[in-house]
Parts: C-alpha cells; sequence; structure tokens
C-alpha cells in the first residue's frame, strides 16, 4: 500500500495527532507504521535529521546550504524508486511537499524547478491530512516549547518574522501543491479541535484511502 501523509506547517500538531491516529488504527486491526523522514530510513534518514535540526543561519551556497536542499529535492524522487512497501503501512508525517512549498514562497528558484522536473517521479500518497491552524496558536506553542526546551528552532526563520501573511502564503501554497499531487486530502483544522477526535477523522480517511488503492 501506498503511504499516506499527515501534513502541516510547524506547531500544527501533527506528530502528536499521527500518533493517536497509529493507535486508533492499531485498535481496529490495522497496524500502520510512523515515517518521520524519507520513509527509505537508515543514513539517509539520519542526515535528513542531522540537516533539519540545524538550528543556526546557513550560507545560501555553503557546502551544507547545497547539501540539504539537494538532498530535499531528491528525497521524493528516492523513495518512489528505492522505497519497497512491507505489509503494513505507512503514515508519513511531513512530506517533500513541505519544502516544496517554501522555496515557492521564498522564490527559491533552485529547489521549486528541481522538485517540479522530478515531479513524475515523486512518491506517490494514497491520501493525506492537511491541518490547519491559527497563527497565534501556533506562535503560542512554539514559545511554550522554546521554554521548557522542546525546541530549538529560531522562531525568526520559522515563522518568516514572525510574518503572518508570509506563513500563510506558505501553507496556502502547500495546500494548492498536494491538491494537484495527492488523489484524496482531507483539511482539519487543528487550532481548538480535540486531537483524539482528529485522529479519528483522519484514520478512518486513511483507512479508506487504503481500501480504496487496493
Amino acid at each position: 500500500m501506498r503511504p499516506y501523509a499527515v501534513e502541516g506547517l510547524d506547531c500544527s500538531g501533527k506528530k502528536t495527532i499521527t500518533k493517536l491516529v497509529q493507535e486508533h488504527l492499531r485498535d481496529h486491526g490495522l497496524k500502520a507504521y510512523i515515517v518521520i523522514g524519507p520513509l527509505l530510513g537508515g543514513r539517509l534518514g539520519r542526515l535528513d535529521t542531522r540537516l533539519a535540526n540545524i538550528t543556526g543561519a546557513v550560507r545560501r551556497g555553503s557546502p551544507t546550504d547545497r547539501l540539504r536542499r539537494g538532498l530535499y529535492v531528491a528525497e521524493p524522487v528516492l523513495d518512489r524508486l528505492l522505497h519497497r512497501p512491507g505489509p503494513n503501512p505507512a503514515l508519513k508525517v511531513s512530506t517533500h511537499f513541505r519544502a516544496w512549498a517554501r522555496a515557492a514562497t521564498e522564490q527559491d528558484r533552485w529547489m521549486a524547478s528541481g522538485y517540479d522536473a522530478t515531479r513524475a517521479v515523486h512518491i506517490r500518497y494514497a491520501g493525506a491530512t492537511l491541518l490547519a491552524t491559527d497563527f497565534d496558536v501556533r506562535l503560542a506553542r512554539h514559545r511554550a516549547d522554546a521554554v521548557t526546551g522542546r525546541t530549538s528552532k529560531v522562531e525568526e526563520r520559522r515563522f518568516f518574522g514572525p510574518d503572518p501573511e508570509a506563513f500563510a502564503a506558505w501553507h496556502h501554497t502547500l495546500d494548492r501543491i498536494m491538491s494537484t499531487r495527492v488523489p484524496h486530502v482531507l483539511r482539519l483544522d487543528s487550532s481548538t479541535a480535540d486531537p483524539a477526535e482528529l485522529a479519528r477523522q483522519i484514520a478512518l480517511h486513511a483507512a479508506a484511502c487504503w481500501e480504496a488503492g487496493r
């Protein structure tokens, strides 16, 4: 079965909600596993994690910048060509669509054109959920996590300043790309909703997408 994606920009609650989705599916006899990073995992996954967790400024054109951007563009192609699905379906937390959308929003023509040129051989998803969250709620979650040490990510980089209009443009671009690349997209607002109820809806949608793809 093709993987199912749970997507949403920073501080939308996707990791927490996906764990609840996994539990809901398990309670109904479907064993799904969660993937953060490339589906291939292994060394590629560890490299992806290291690059994603860089919190300092990375100079455009530096070796680290070229490696990170090149890896992000290559990941959906490598996942499509080399990943071999097992008997249990994957819940993919975060996808290449968010990096593609950010590149388009920031007018990073190299990354955006790279994604566009290789889209025919990108990993395909059975379906996806896109979480929307009020900007102020996202900021509050980030700042709470920063105080408790749960994140070291920089607010200015994470939230474009913070700039709610630029962040909204990123979300709208993400929505547009997913609408053209994923056959079934469920859109939910995670600002104040009960995570357990969101997980129930996502689990039902994922199961229906996997059934439709059999």
